[in-house]
């Protein structure tokens, strides 16, 4: 009987030490890759979460536009272009952005208000480009100057993973009127003309020196009239033209 209770002495103390063993080892749990993200908010010009109230982020780009060789010749297949873009936050998830772009031949300057929302590593928004754009060409015996105005309002939606900011933003684009010069002849057009659609793929993270770089590419599925007014094509079929970009937050 004696040797019975120190045997359960024995084992009730060996169950006890194990248990406390247990209880102070930390479970191990399964986490999943969103787990991990980071709360930091990083700056962006693609994603769609509006900066802080009165906040402002610059960023410069380069865009290539592969031009389709069934409207334009080889020499003006692939159109650099520098960008400079700027948002400003405003109060209640609001922000307002403004973009210049130029190459000489084609030209922008678009005032952008939008409205996002976040909700743990996911984002959308709505937003308004209201574009004034314009161009010219002077070659041997050929002059031409064209402007015109356009309007896209689009919706957009994005997820962050660590320091990346994945977005996609989809727009409607209309074009309100179209003045082009050839020489001494003006066709003048006040129409307003629903041109079709345009996709961009934005990734942005960090990068070189602490520096946070944008890159990815837009797909403008429209008549040639609006991106490629240079062509002068006669079809009225939407023609695919994609866009490469690589910038940086400044």
């Amino acid at each position: 009987m004696r040797k019975q209770t120190i045997h359960f002495i024995l084992y009730a103390a060996i169950l006890m030490i194990a248990s406390l063993a247990h209880a102070q080892t930390p479970r191990q749990h399964r986490h999943h890759i969103l787990d991990s993200i980071p709360s930091t908010n990083y700056p962006s010009i693609y994603y769609p979460r509006n900066p802080t109230a009165w906040e402002i982020i610059t960023a410069l780009d380069l865009n290539i536009t592969i031009a389709p060789r069934e409207v334009v010749r080889d020499e003006i297949r692939q159109i650099p272009q520098l960008a400079f873009a700027m948002r400003i936050g405003l109060p209640e998830h609001f922000g307002i952005g403004v973009r210049v772009a130029g190459n000489y031949i084609a030209n922008q300057f678009a005032i952008i208000p939008s409205w996002s929302y976040s909700t743990g590593h996911f984002s959308f928004g709505f937003q308004n480009t209201s574009a004034l754009w314009f161009g010219a060409a002077d070659f041997t015996g050929f002059s031409t100057f064209a402007m015109g105005f356009s309007n896209a309002p689009g919706i957009s939606a994005g997820m962050r993973v660590e320091d990346f900011l994945l977005s996609a933003q989809l727009e409607a684009i209309t074009n309100f009127w179209h003045y082009t010069k050839f020489g001494s002849d003006v066709v003048h057009r006040q129409i307003a003309e629903f041109e079709g659609e345009a996709l961009t793929l934005a990734v942005e993270q960090d990068a070189f020196g602490g520096r946070r770089i944008n890159w990815g590419v837009r797909f403008d599925y429209t008549t040639p009239g609006y991106q490629l007014w240079l062509a002068f094509s006669d079809t009225r079929h939407r023609i695919l033209t994609p866009s490469f970009f690589f910038g940086m937050i400044l």
